[in-house]
């Protein structure tokens, strides 16, 4: 395989930082294409057109690879929901601002099942470790100021964000919009198969658990 002229060895750490930040875009791009059938260090060099020796010279290995991305794409999701969240939101336009944004980022909730494996079979590596606390800290800092924000009583911030995440997580994700477009179906079989789309699956149980964490 020809080596790519601008992934040669770096030269700079701005150089480095650069070719760090193109292949997390391969690899964010693979795991969205493929929800991480096929992820391998073999397919991310071929589709960034370089050898699996020069992904080795940024990430020793693909879980720490997978780790930095989840870093990335956490960061991302926690900054732009919390710029959706203001003084004075109803619990339902919180609800919908971060289901939103997790639709916008679906890295994030794609990666999550993916990252615990790694994590379960490769926590005593340091960079998993410090990988696990940086995301942990975005996520808490979010919690932090979503209390702020709503008002809510000590620690009901955190245990509200943690909620969201695992039901974000849970929801289940079913392209209908063609179905319910093309098929004549019953009302009730309607209002069944709608509760499979992912976005309404959060919904339903969000508000509940706002309600339950408010009076908790």
């Amino acid at each position: 395989m020809n080596i790519r002229e601008d992934f040669m060895r770096p030269r700079s750490d701005r150089e480095n930082a650069a070719r760090r930040v193109a292949i997390l875009d391969v690899a964010e791009a693979l795991v969205l294409e493929t929800h991480n059938q096929r992820f391998s260090i073999n397919n991310v060099a071929s589709r960034l057109g370089v050898s699996q020796s020069t992904i080795f010279l940024h990430f020793r290995n693909r879980e720490e690879l997978l780790t930095t991305l989840y870093t990335r794409v956490g960061k991302n999701f926690f900054e732009t929901f919390l710029s959706r969240v203001h003084e004075g939101m109803s619990d339902k336009a919180f609800c919908e601002a971060f289901i939103d944004t997790a639709v916008e980022f679906p890295g994030f909730r794609l990666m999550r099942p993916m990252i615990m494996r790694v994590v379960e079979e490769s926590l005593n590596q340091d960079y998993i470790h410090d990988a696990v606390k940086e995301i942990y800290l975005y996520r808490t800092a979010a919690a932090d100021k979503v209390e702020e924000l709503l008002k809510l009583e000590p620690g009901q911030g955190r245990r509200l964000v943690k909620s969201f995440v695992n039901l974000m997580c849970g929801a289940v994700q079913a392209d209908i919009g063609k179905l319910l477009a093309t098929e004549k179906l019953d009302e009730d079989v309607t209002d069944g198969v709608r509760s499979f789309d992912f976005r309404d699956a959060f919904l339903s149980g969000a508000e509940l658990l706002m309600i339950g964490i408010r009076h908790s």
